[in-house]
């Protein structure tokens, strides 16, 4: 199959998922086409989010149509004719048992989810042609897929072999178009939660910032976000070997529960245009210790990003608006920097950002307000 048959390809199945007339066969197919081109992940998503928009739950079975039609007269998209109904058939409508769609609106929301799903496709794809990128990145995307989540976000992806991936927000995974053919190797900046299938004539490599850790199959979580002072890897299942880029003669097997926490040279560590809020003790070079398991939430804190749970024990307001501002796609400013100091112990469950201010503001002693993509703090009125 040629790519451009590919990507029509894509489209199709694309437009039956929606419509709910995909089949198994046919899901397996579009997964089968996203391993082979990565860059399809961000259209599926980005057209999955608006079309799954979700209506009041007392809505009644007329409003997903009713928000359709809505949807295709915004975009300029007129109804397809629906032929006359045979002789002898007119009433077979009304006959349809309560709460079953006629076949004819069915078709209608297949037909006009392809036209739409079309029209986003062409686009996305003239957006792609128009912006092509710069001649410094060229070479590196032509050798390379990359997959990338945005701060607020996450995704799954599987690999070519069969590998599952979990990219937290404001992640980013490349790896090559010859992947798995002698090495499976891949780069990842941010964090991801790895079950990698076993095979012992292509180990698996994964390149962070200051570490490689090389994996026959496995299950383990890597963090390794730019401007965080260290790099870790906790250990679930299986065994892993990490070489330390400035320890060369070093290697550390890690045993199942087992986390390995390598603080990163200061000169790998992203600048950030803010000021330093706190001042802090370096931490130590290499700490082997083992994975935390929260009893209260029966989850392993270092996992608990894919349950959708952000956990925090006792941290510091710096440290945990880093986090926040990668869980929501936010920027936090702290007018007072004695308020990045605050420390904090909590969890939260997909709580909005207004939410978990509030729940922190009851022990934290500030103000805040929002403005935009910004979160302000500031010291606590009338004190």
């Amino acid at each position: 199959m040629s790519y451009m048959d590919m990507q029509d390809r894509f489209w199709e199945i694309m437009a039956k998922k929606l419509a709910g007339e995909a089949s198994a066969k046919e899901l397996e197919e579009l997964e089968a086409i996203l391993r082979r081109d990565p860059e399809l992940h961000y259209p599926l998503q980005t057209i999955s989010d608006l079309w799954f928009q979700q209506g009041p739950e007392t809505e009644d079975i007329n409003g997903p149509y009713e928000r359709h039609l809505a949807r295709m007269k915004n975009l300029g998209i007129g109804l397809p004719e629906v032929p006359p109904a045979a002789p002898g058939t007119e009433g077979l409508e009304s006959e349809l048992p309560t709460g079953h769609k006629p076949f004819r609106v069915v078709k209608m929301i297949s037909w006009s989810a392809a036209a739409m799903l079309l029209l986003i496709a062409g686009w996305y794809l003239f957006i792609k042609e128009s912006h092509p990128p710069s001649s410094v990145k060229a070479p590196l995307l032509a050798n390379n897929n990359e997959v990338s989540t945005k701060n607020g976000s996450k995704t799954n992806i599987m690999l070519p072999d069969g590998t599952q991936v979990w990219l937290n927000a404001g992640s980013k995974l490349t790896y090559g178009k010859d992947f798995g053919t002698e090495l499976r190797e891949v780069t990842l900046s941010g964090e991801a939660f790895f079950d990698v299938v076993k095979d012992t004539a292509h180990p698996f490599v994964i390149h962070a910032r200051n570490i490689d850790i090389r994996v026959l199959g496995t299950a383990f979580n890597v963090k390794s976000y730019p401007e965080d002072k260290t790099t870790e890897t906790s250990l679930i299942r299986g065994r892993v070997e990490i070489n330390i880029h400035n320890r060369p003669a070093e290697k550390i097997i890690l045993q199942p529960n087992e986390k390995l926490i390598v603080a990163a040279e200061p000169d790998s560590i992203k600048s950030s245009p803010k000021p330093a809020l706190v001042s802090a003790t370096p931490p130590p070079r290499v700490v082997l210790s083992d994975v935390q398991y929260d009893e209260q939430e029966s989850v392993i804190v270092e996992t608990s990003w894919m349950d959708n749970k952000l956990i925090f024990r006792d941290e510091s307001f710096a440290d945990l608006a880093v986090r926040l501002e990668r869980w929501y796609g936010v920027e936090f400013v702290f007018t007072d920097p004695k308020l990045a100091a605050l420390r904090f112990t909590g969890t939260f469950k997909g709580e909005s950002l207004q939410v978990a201010l509030r729940a922190l503001k009851i022990t934290g002693n500030f103000d805040y307000r929002i403005e935009q993509n910004t979160v302000i703090i500031s010291p606590e009125k009338n004190r």
